[in-house]
């Protein structure tokens, strides 16, 4: 009787320190997802003589691109500009950004651009931050010196529930 006792509180030792140590684990793995359609809200760069970011005004046409991020690993940037040719219509460029994105270390995640893109960045990285979406692009500019940065923040945009599918390619 007195070994059965010993093996039953040897078993719930086991258990309890087993299902412990899990919820710990799993406290430390991310539940941050950035899948979901994005819009731009802010912009900002930095200028020839400096490292640090100024804030680029956007128009209210600026403000409707997008950035739809897919949970296959997928991405597309839709771009609109105001085409002052045809009296300052708004008007959404004809050539989509695409790439894939892959989660880095922690709450850190990196686009990789397809190739056909104009501009090669020497690092990108996007990172969550109060509840917006922070792509931080770098590349070498040949008409300036020294590095460009650019940082656009995003905000989630609400869909409605038929468009959920779509973000699931």
């Amino acid at each position: 009787m007195k070994r059965l006792l010993l093996v039953y509180i040897a078993f719930l030792n086991l258990l309890f320190f087993g299902v412990y140590s899990c919820k710990n684990n799993d406290s430390n793995i991310s539940k941050a997802t950035i899948a979901g359609t994005w819009q731009l809200e802010e912009e900002f760069s930095n200028d020839e003589n400096s490292s640090q970011l100024k804030e680029f005004p956007l128009s209210s046409c600026d403000k409707m691109t997008t950035l739809d991020i897919f949970e296959s690993g997928k991405f597309i940037e839709k771009s609109y500009y105001n085409n002052f040719g045809t009296g300052g219509e708004c008007i959404k460029d004809t050539e989509e950004i695409h790439g894939i994105w892959k989660k880095g270390y922690k709450e850190i995640f990196h686009f990789i651009y397809d190739k056909n893109n104009t501009l090669f960045f020497t690092k990108s990285y996007i990172v969550l931050k109060n509840e917006n979406l922070e792509v931080t692009i770098q590349y070498e500019d040949p008409d300036l010196e020294g590095e460009t940065i650019l940082k656009f923040i995003y905000t989630k945009k609400l869909y409605a529930v038929e468009e959920i599918d779509d973000l699931k390619r």
